[in-house]
């Protein structure tokens, strides 16, 4: 069960840096254009939450806040843990034990650093969504990536090649 939310919560991370790595990756893109990118992308991703959690103006004030707080956050966190993994896993010269366990430690870390944040934004989201909402939310977070994977494959897929 662990394992399975900790592979979630890995795959969303990643998929949430997918458009700013592969604008990253075409050297023909101006910073304004992965800029644009970047926007058009979390703008799909506020209206799918809004939709997916059926938010009223009201709380979509509230929310967006502290939501684009938490993923800002998770982000940092994630990113600290890989950056630190990835000097390991590329490392030219030899590794140590002690190295090796100070890595995996960082990664075991980077779970338990991204369930505190989720339990204290869950209690901040708590004191104006309903129960049912939350429930929402927690399910729209599940199926994030692959909505998300749907909509990227459909911006860049060729003409007759789109899935659904």
């Amino acid at each position: 069960m662990i394992m399975r939310k900790a592979i979630l919560w890995l795959s969303a991370i990643v998929l949430l840096g997918l458009p700013m790595s592969l604008a990253a990756q075409d050297k023909t893109d101006s910073k304004e254009q992965r800029k644009a990118k970047f926007e058009q992308f979390c703008r799909f991703r506020r209206d799918y939450m809004m939709k997916q959690i059926e938010l009223t103006d009201q709380e979509a004030k509230q929310f967006f806040p502290l939501y684009e707080e938490l993923e800002s956050k998770k982000w940092k966190v994630d990113k600290e843990a890989r950056d630190f993994a990835r000097k390991i896993a590329r490392s030219k010269s030899s590794v140590s034990d002690t190295e090796y366990e100070k890595a995996a430690q960082a990664l075991l870390e980077k779970d338990e650093k991204m369930a505190q944040l989720d339990r204290e934004y869950y209690d901040k989201f708590k004191t104006f969504l309903s129960s049912e909402k939350l429930f929402k939310f927690k399910n729209a977070q599940m199926k994030f990536p692959r909505a998300m994977m749907r909509w990227h494959g459909g911006k860049n897929a060729h003409k007759g090649q789109r899935h659904k």
